[in-house]
């Protein structure tokens, strides 16, 4: 009996150990607290129900805001990536997670040039320490997931998962305090260990990239959007709630048991 009684308690400390704070803002309440990131997207809102979701975020990428059209301050590269800030906090063991939904026509850049992604902003407590960033582009090359590992060379690592379209892929970045975590639906595939003093997320930020720019070379830039859903915290542990009634049957069965052998 006093096993079962040390079994029981072990499982109620599970899930101080294991569980994952999902910190990502929810998208029903989009624009409220969002703000310009680099550039106004064409559109950046709660489109209600998409594909099975509901409270669906679309950013619009379309011509009006293209290099040639924006006023001459916001004439460079830097303004082709457009989306929008949400300042919040989060320490170790927070995770922003988000949907994408990839359509078919992606596979192919002839078919339109298209990027989008979800980014963390991280902190050492006074300034930015890091960008991680996960997403999916067929800009440059196959369509494909990817991650942004700023010690890397170029930055961009490309992922060898396998795209899946029509459909959603689930995209997560968990601190874990001693790395940033890239996953694909709830599969670790990426692991960035060199974080600088790095304490924490401070904002997160949703982006598409407007291709309507002569300088990116022979392309296609079409207008798209790109949709994203909210997604609960990646983490396959208990709620505590399940974790202590897990416990309290274990030891129930345990003791039923005992008391089967006592009677034989």
């Amino acid at each position: 009996m006093k096993k079962a009684i040390s079994l029981l308690f072990v499982l109620m400390l599970l899930p101080v150990a294991g569980f994952a704070n999902s910190i990502m803002p929810d998208f029903a309440d989009v624009p409220n607290g969002w703000v310009t990131d680099r550039y106004q997207p064409n559109t950046f809102a709660n489109i209600g129900t998409f594909q099975g979701r509901d409270n669906v975020l679309e950013i619009g990428i379309n011509r009006a805001q293209g290099i040639s059209a924006r006023p001459g301050a916001y004439q460079s590269m830097f303004y082709n990536t457009q989306g929008m800030n949400y300042a919040l906090t989060g320490g170790i063991g927070s995770v922003l997670s988000a949907d994408l939904w990839i359509e078919e026509s992606w596979a192919d850049a002839s078919k339109g040039t298209v990027r989008s992604d979800m980014w963390g902003v991280m902190t050492d407590g006074s300034a930015v320490s890091g960008y991680p960033i996960i997403g999916f582009t067929n800009y440059g090359g196959a369509a494909r997931y990817r991650v942004y590992d700023g010690d890397v060379a170029g930055g961009w690592v490309d992922l060898a998962t396998s795209v899946s379209y029509d459909d959603w892929t689930s995209f997560a970045i968990l601190f874990t305090g001693t790395s940033f975590e890239f996953s694909i639906n709830g599969s670790l595939v990426y692991t960035d260990t060199t974080i600088a003093n790095t304490i924490g997320f401070s904002a997160a930020i949703m982006q598409a990239y407007n291709f309507f720019d002569p300088a990116l070379g022979s392309l296609v830039a079409n207008n798209y959007e790109a949709r994203w859903s909210n997604t609960p915290a990646p983490t396959a542990t208990p709620e505590p709630g399940t974790m202590i009634l897990m416990g309290v049957g274990v030891l129930g069965a345990v003791f039923m048991r005992r008391r089967s052998q006592k009677g034989n």
